[in-house]
């Protein structure tokens, strides 16, 4: 009998197991969080978000985990690679909101919340930077990315929320630049259990989706977080550049963009600030 798919990486996580090394699944089922009843873990993978599809799609239940240890081919917003060496919290859940399919692109934002908060908990000064991307001190720590399926296509079927986290690891394993990346070690001086930084995460996650229906708490929270309204942009999208200043986002996860022609909304691009020594007014 062949073994079944992932057996051979069950087998090599033994030895990540424990400690503020890695995970295994007791660890996680100890949790005992809702986003995380079921759990797959990795030694190394390709992608947990495409996996976590994959799962999704052959029907996997609401709160089922994916994570490894590596990730091979990690992607975040607009298809592009992130870096998933060992040491980090690359995950993917699958979800299966039972609110409206309009209230989806609410799960970013939520979700972007919670991990920030958490990671404040652990004491690691985050903050917002929309669209996605949790920075300290100006450097990126953590990516969120959200990805929904409808069905027929109107009903929210499924949603893969995938979560990247420099962890216990330095700067120089993720290979990019050292100003334009940071890790949680790096932050804090030390490593911490992989179980409890989980914990945290999965618990923020929890708090917030809570709230997800009656949103402007997580809107209030969101702008007190961020670390891009008030400051002169200029935002890349579809080949094209807009100047202006960030002066709010809308629930459906819109950054309101005030150009020399007047308000834009703008669902998606790439983010410099123009004035990052300070805030407008």
């Amino acid at each position: 009998m062949s073994p079944q798919p992932g057996f051979l990486d069950m087998l090599r996580l033994m030895r990540y197991e424990g400690g503020a090394g890695w995970l295994g699944e007791g660890d996680v089922l100890s949790i005992g969080s809702p986003l995380a009843r079921a759990v797959e873990l990795h030694a190394e993978i390709g992608s947990t978000q495409a996996r976590a599809r994959e799962l999704a799609k052959d029907g996997a239940s609401d709160g089922t985990l994916v994570a490894s240890r590596i990730q091979t081919g990690g992607r975040g917003r607009l298809g592009r690679l992130w870096g998933s060496p060992a040491g980090g919290l690359w995950m993917s859940l699958v979800l299966r909101p039972a609110f409206e399919a309009r209230f989806a692109p609410r799960i970013t934002q939520s979700a972007a919340v919670g991990v920030a908060k958490a990671l404040r908990g652990f004491g690691a000064g985050a903050e917002i930077k929309w669209p996605n991307d949790l920075l300290v001190g100006g450097r990126k720590i953590c990516g969120i990315l959200a990805e929904s399926s409808l069905e027929r296509g109107r009903d929210l079927d499924f949603v893969i929320l995938g979560v990247g986290l420099n962890a216990n690891l330095d700067v120089e394993d993720l290979g990019v630049e050292d100003d334009r990346a940071t890790t949680l070690r790096r932050e804090l001086g030390r490593d911490m259990a992989m179980v409890d930084i989980l914990g945290g995460i999965l618990g923020g996650l929890e708090r917030e989706f809570g709230r997800i229906e009656a949103f402007e708490g997580v809107l209030a929270d969101w702008r007190l977080l961020n670390c891009t309204l008030g400051r002169r942009v200029r935002v890349v999208r579809l080949g094209e550049a807009l100047e202006g200043e960030a002066v709010d986002v809308t629930g459906e996860g819109a950054l309101v963009l005030r150009t020399g022609n007047g308000f834009v909304e703008l669902f998606e691009g790439e983010i410099e600030n123009l004035r990052p020594e300070g805030r407008w007014g």
